[in-house]
């Protein structure tokens, strides 16, 4: 294995259960650089620059002597010198430094070594500059050079030691640090063993020592939490595999719940829902966890056939029932057999076929166009609608004996703009249908996305992410990626968008000014001009919970 190879992306990771960053098995602390230049102040008042050094010097060593071990337990290196080249990716991956790696003279026999390391964008000569000290009198890599140290011992076999020369700190254009075996320094045995003592270090050998074991150990927890992830993710596939439903939403928890009680039956199930919730995902997830699963599932949209054709489709027709009935045309119902059949968007069922459909759930049989003869069925009647079919009936527009026998087990899917915690999960696994590996969404792409209201719903959002993944392409999608319509919708007009009753309208009112509030119920009472005894008895009405 050569240096050059490495892809960071395999010695990065997230710790199974918990979500830690890890460097192969070793947990990370991430620190920001503000936080960082504080402490570093804070520590240079107490203990001034000398004891700051040495207490420096001993993290970074720890760190490198850490750092080399995990990179030998991931790669095989073609050589020791290649091993130690790798020491530049832990510089990057823990945002100590950039650096590149010479190697000038390497002789593990003879106890020779030899290297370079120029680097920039040190994150301690940045903590330097922020805390407003001058230009410094010597080079305050500590860190950095006690972790190139510490590598290199281990890659060495015996102790090295890593000077800083230069340092950007100091005004140079790089910084600059050169490595050697102790030896090479001309420092003695008692020397290195007081330079153990001075950095309050065990001897270098029963430090290797000390760290493989606890490599082991923690190698060994990892196997077995990535065992136990991999037996989960291989029952969550299986799972997934049979329903396609992603969601993390109490309402959509309820409502599987629901679906998983009526699918073992043979009741009609009436599905309702706007357009793009999902009503037909549903409609598979119960005919897949019912004793039909093995049978067809078939499915029509009412809305999408003209009347006449509609029938025979359904129905079927005989032989010469109408002109272009050269053959029997059997009908999907009777196509279905012992399986579902799903008539979307049931509202749209013209009346002279509603009575015939009526026939079918109360009679289980259907007679073909142009046929004398009935005939019996088996299938499983799914039906879906985005209309209100109670309006209809009061409308004279559906029957009411009909809608009644549908809804023996209605089930209702909340739009997206009341399932918020699905927005994210349902974007992530749009985008990796899409575009495996991609380097996902933005914060503000994220922020965006929860607070559209996605008047399309699933469909909508699934459209929007394909828009915005042609835009970034190999780039993380931002906000300015997606389709104008969506990233420059005010809130206001967000929440009226879709036309709501005046009731759903201050509903959605009022959670908008308690988001802007952060929950303050003082201030969102101010807001909405009335008392907070009101507000908290309107947002019990409402059954409005904070997030």
């Amino acid at each position: 294995m050569l240096a050059k190879d490495i892809k960071l992306s395999e010695i990065l990771s997230q710790e199974p259960g918990t979500g830690f960053p890890l460097i192969g098995t070793q947990r990370m602390l991430m620190s920001g650089l503000p936080a960082m230049s504080r402490l570093m102040k804070q520590l240079l008042t107490l203990i001034g620059p000398d004891q700051l050094a040495g207490v420096l010097s001993r993290h970074g060593y720890q760190i490198g002597m850490t750092a080399a071990l995990e990179m030998a337990s991931h790669y095989d290196f073609d050589s020791p010198m290649e091993w130690l080249r790798s020491a530049k990716y832990i510089g990057s991956i823990t945002g100590l430094i950039d650096s590149r790696i010479e190697i000038h003279h390497f002789n593990q026999k003879t106890n020779e070594l030899k290297f370079s390391a120029i680097g920039k964008s040190s994150v301690e000569v940045e903590c330097w500059k922020s805390i407003g000290v001058d230009i410094a009198q010597n080079p305050i890599c500590y860190i950095s050079t006690g972790a190139l140290s510490g590598f290199a011992s281990v890659v060495f076999g015996s102790e090295v030691l890593v000077k800083e020369i230069a340092c950007q700190a100091q005004g140079h254009k790089h910084c600059f640090s050169e490595g050697r075996s102790a030896s090479d320094w001309g420092l003695s045995s008692s020397q290195v063993r007081e330079l153990w003592v001075q950095l309050k270090l065990n001897p270098f050998e029963q430090e290797i020592d000390l760290l493989k074991k606890k490599l082991k150990k923690t190698q060994k927890d990892l196997a077995i939490h990535k065992e136990k992830i991999h037996s989960l993710e291989a029952r969550t596939s299986k799972i997934d595999k049979n329903n396609g439903i992603i969601y993390r939403s109490s309402s959509m928890n309820k409502l599987i719940l629901l679906a998983d009680k009526v699918a073992p039956t043979h009741s009609t199930v009436l599905i309702q829902g706007e357009s793009g919730t999902g009503k037909e995902v549903i409609a598979r997830y119960i005919h897949n966890q019912s004793s039909r699963s093995y049978h067809p599932f078939l499915a029509v949209n009412c809305a999408a056939l003209p009347p006449k054709l509609l029938e025979s489709e359904l129905f079927g027709h005989v032989k010469g029932a109408f002109t272009g009935a050269d053959s029997n045309h059997k009908g999907l119902l009777l196509e279905a057999g012992k399986g579902s059949f799903f008539l979307d968007e049931i509202g749209e069922l013209p009346l002279e076929l509603q009575s015939k459909f009526l026939r079918v759930l109360q009679e289980k049989e259907i007679r073909p166009v142009g046929g004398l003869k009935s005939l019996p069925i088996e299938a499983r009647i799914i039906a879906a609608t985005n209309r209100d079919l109670k309006s209809l009936v009061k409308e004279k527009m559906f029957r009411e004996d009909l809608y009644y026998r549908l809804a023996v087990f209605p089930l209702t899917v909340k739009p997206l703009r009341e399932r918020k915690e699905d927005i994210l999960l349902l974007s992530r696994h749009s985008l990796e249908q899409l575009y495996p590996g991609h380097p996902g969404f933005s914060p503000a792409a994220i922020r965006i996305m929860e607070a559209y209201l996605w008047p399309g719903n699933v469909r909508e959002l699934e459209n929007c992410i394909e828009y915005a993944v042609i835009l970034a392409g190999q780039d993380r999608i931002m906000p300015e990626h997606f389709p104008q319509s969506m990233s420059s919708q005010d809130p206001l007009t967000a929440i009226s968008s879709d036309f709501p009753t005046f009731r759903e309208l201050e509903k959605r009112y009022t959670k908008l000014v308690l988001k802007s509030t952060n929950q303050n119920k003082t201030r969102a009472a101010k807001v909405l001009g009335t008392s907070v005894t009101t507000l908290w008895r309107r947002l019990k009405e409402m059954g409005y919970q904070e997030a």
